[in-house]
């Protein structure tokens, strides 16, 4: 779910079905006023909506891959818009539709649940949604699936067949049953997120969500206040479904919207599980845990950070963490406050003093920032990715043979 495409060197040639759309992304992105961009939104919304029903993603992902290294505004725009297509299809004259995620984030060292959910508990979710996030108007069908991330649509296209699918569903106010068979297996991790997945139908012009709702006084909720009421009424019955986990439940939005901010999110989740988990397993304080913080490169970009654990002196790594870059924070744009553009200089000193903060506050006093760039390298057995020991070593991460964990996937 990151806004970038998977491969940036296809830049020099656009087929004549990309090359219209990438002229109307450019259009957009140069606007002067809202009376343009109004027009040039339209004209790319329209030619966005046939693209999609094709069912082919080779126009869409070529032209994000010229836009990216040639116009990041333009690419920004219409990486945008392709969403918005996506997760609000024109299937009803009446209403509109919303694509929605909700996710939450877990722990645990058993495996975490996903897959078939139990009629009941569909249900109760569904109206625990309606009743502390959606507005009054909203119509929310949600499916019997609770998706990891392996199991959501790898595709825009895949992503608009469900959402028609859903949609078409909320219109007629039927329930939506996914065949979970043909879905991918789910990877195991000590901490991950889960998400519920369903479509909002809100009649047009009228409020999706509760901090949109005026109260009676005229003031707005904020998302803080609904977020805080969601985890308080939502958790418990989350736990149902995924016993022995420890969650944290995070903002149901537009599915876009949503899987970026729960990548984001967790990952410093995962840093303080994994804190908390090393200091159980092999116990040992967390002052005596060691962190070595490592940028990983790929084509001279910066894709994302690992963090290797390991105990005391000791240089063998017993748990990893990933910090995978996203969005914005590629840096195509110079960054805000170091004025600095990541792909001239080998480091993101924002993302770098985050992670250290982080650490910090879990608890852990020896960290390790190296200053060596690293390969994106993976186990050749397992391919689980290396992490970096403190003298800069890419280990695997394999914890002490008398540690007593059931069940525990690590990587």
């Amino acid at each position: 779910m990151r806004r970038k495409p998977l491969n940036t060197t296809s830049r020099s040639k656009l087929t004549k079905y990309a090359k219209p759309l990438a002229n109307l992304a450019v259009l957009l992105a140069e606007s002067g006023s809202r009376l343009e961009r109004r027009y040039w939104k339209k004209r790319l919304f329209a030619m966005l909506a046939p693209i999609l029903e094709g069912r082919s993603d080779t126009t869409l992902n070529q032209t994000l891959e010229y836009l990216y290294g040639t116009h990041y505004k333009a690419y920004d725009e219409l990486a945008f818009a392709i969403e918005n297509t996506v997760e609000s299809p024109n299937l009803g004259e009446s209403e509109d539709l919303l694509l929605l995620a909700v996710p939450i984030l877990a722990w645990s060292t058993y495996n975490i649940p996903s897959g078939k959910i139990e009629e009941s508990l569909v249900a109760e979710f569904t109206q625990l949604i309606k009743s502390h996030v959606l507005s009054e108007h909203s119509h929310l069908v949600l499916t019997n699936m609770l998706f990891s991330p392996d199991q959501l649509p790898e595709s825009y296209t895949a992503a608009a067949e469900l959402a028609r699918q859903l949609g078409q569903a909320a219109l007629d106010r039927v329930l939506v049953r996914i065949d979970t068979e043909n879905l991918p297996e789910t990877q195991s991790f000590l901490s991950d997120v889960r998400y519920l997945i369903g479509v909002i139908a809100v009649p047009t012009g009228q409020p999706a969500f509760k901090w949109q709702e005026e109260q009676s006084n005229g003031s707005l909720l904020s998302k803080e206040d609904v977020l805080d009421k969601w985890r308080t009424m939502g958790s418990q019955a989350l736990q149902k479904l995924m016993p022995g986990c420890l969650l944290e439940l995070l903002l149901p939005n537009g599915l876009y919207n949503a899987c970026r901010e729960a990548e984001k999110e967790a990952r410093a989740y995962s840093v303080r599980a994994s804190a908390a988990f090393l200091e159980s397993a092999l116990d040992v304080p967390v002052k005596d845990i060691h962190a070595s913080v490592g940028a990983f490169v790929e084509r001279g970009e910066i894709e994302e950070y690992r963090i290797g654990f390991s105990i005391e002196d000791s240089p063998e790594i017993v748990h990893g963490v990933v910090w995978p870059l996203i969005g914005e924070e590629y840096g195509n744009e110079p960054d805000p406050v170091y004025e600095k553009d990541i792909q001239s200089e080998p480091d993101n000193p924002v993302i770098r003093s985050k992670i250290e903060a982080l650490l910090k506050d879990v608890g852990i006093r020896h960290i390790a920032v190296l200053e060596e760039r690293f390969p994106l390298e993976y186990c050749e057995d397992c391919g689980s990715p290396l992490y970096p020991n403190p003298e800069g070593e890419l280990m695997h991460a394999e914890l002490p043979e008398d540690s007593e964990l059931p069940g525990a996937h690590l990587h």
